[in-house]
């Protein structure tokens, strides 16, 4: 009853117009708790700069009113509201700046454990664009990792319909929970409850307006370790993600395009400024907290070693033997402890990346392939 309690009083204070999202949390962390605000006093709401008609509107009946009805409402249509204090509240997202107070969630399988990757790109995908929106979100999905995008046309559906063959997605809308946009999307929506869950954080009855998908994407990048851009043009929202996952110190990743498509401005752009240049799962997988990189891993590694070794011999038995599953090995690293000649190691490793026995990762290093 205590969660009811604290989830209704922080959904009063969201509901309350001129309380923006940086006062409310000013006041929650203040007094600790939501129901806590509504015990102050209207001076000192003004001292921690709330105005005295926002405050007077706050501590009204009125505002306990909004609350009731916006609470009933959820209830009748199946939707949950978790407040910033509830331990079901996505942990990542507290760490942005101005997080919402309160989310609105509907579905069969949330949980804040599983960890999150968003991908995103443009609503017009050429067929490569949804092929790598897919794959990309059935791969991770089948390895534990949750796929988060914004139920829009074209990339995102391609990834929420990838990430439903292989786990578990959720979306995020740019609306209120009891709408589903665009129209044609309703189908999958329903799958996504079925085998994820929805969010947002706008009220009941908030239509999908162009202003909010910007809003939307805050939370798709502050939910998710990372974000991969699968096409997007020049004046695309999901750059906007993109950046949004930098100023949240969250990892980039880019699908490289085609270099006459206009699609491919987006992540070329960002592969220039730094961001990871993707061709498979485990190139995301390598750049997430080593905990998250464990846990998905720790099965496939157990695997692998039980497997026998390839029929290798010579210098290539050598050189794969000087590698790991675990964490890649620089050539220099190679050189200094293999007693051969920088042709031959290099021989030996491509040789060995032509078989797929190995990957070559950035910086001249290399690990043994899953």
């Amino acid at each position: 009853m205590e969660h009811v309690v604290r989830r209704q009083a922080a959904l009063r204070m969201f509901l309350v117009r001129g309380l923006g999202l940086r006062s409310a949390n000013i006041l929650i962390h203040h007094f600790k708790t939501p129901e806590a605000v509504f015990r102050a006093r209207r001076d000192e709401l003004e001292v921690l700069g709330v105005p005295q008609e926002v405050g007077e509107d706050l501590l009204s009946p009125k505002s306990l009113d909004r609350a009731g009805e916006e609470w009933e409402r959820a209830i009748k249509l199946g939707i949950e509201i978790i407040d910033i204090l509830d331990p079901a509240y996505p942990p990542l997202l507290r760490e942005i700046f101005d997080p919402p107070i309160v989310l609105y969630v509907r579905g069969a399988r949330w949980t804040p454990v599983i960890p999150q990757v968003a991908i995103v790109g443009t609503r017009r995908p050429s067929g490569y664009g949804i092929n790598c929106g897919e794959r990309f979100g059935e791969d991770m999905a089948s390895r534990g990792l949750a796929i988060t995008s914004g139920l829009a046309r074209g990339v995102d559906s391609a990834a929420h319909r990838g990430a439903l063959r292989g786990g578990v997605t959720y979306a995020v809308y740019g609306s209120g929970l009891d709408f589903v946009y665009p129209k044609e999307n309703r189908k999958l929506a329903e799958l996504v409850e079925q085998k994820g869950a929805v969010f947002t954080e706008f009220p009941l009855g908030t239509p999908p307006a162009p202003q909010n998908f910007p809003i939307r994407n805050r939370i798709i990048a502050g939910m998710s370790l990372g974000v991969m851009v699968v096409e997007a043009a020049e004046y695309s929202g999901s750059l906007i993600t993109a950046r949004l996952a930098l100023e949240f110190n969250r990892e980039v990743f880019a699908v490289p395009g085609n270099i006459t498509s206009p699609n491919s401005f987006g992540p070329h752009v960002l592969i220039r400024q730094g961001a990871k240049l993707v061709s498979s799962w485990q190139d995301v997988v390598e750049e997430l907290p080593y905990p998250v990189r464990e846990q998905i891993l720790a099965p496939l590694m157990a695997h692998m070693q039980a497997q026998p070794e390839p029929a290798l011999e010579g210098v290539e038995l050598k050189v794969w033997k000087a590698l790991s599953l675990q964490e890649p090995v620089s050539i220099d690293a190679l050189l200094s402890k293999l007693p051969f000649s920088v042709s031959d190691v290099y021989g030996a490793l491509l040789s060995l990346e032509t078989a797929e026995h190995i990957r070559q990762l950035p910086g001249k290093k290399y690990i043994r392939r899953l």
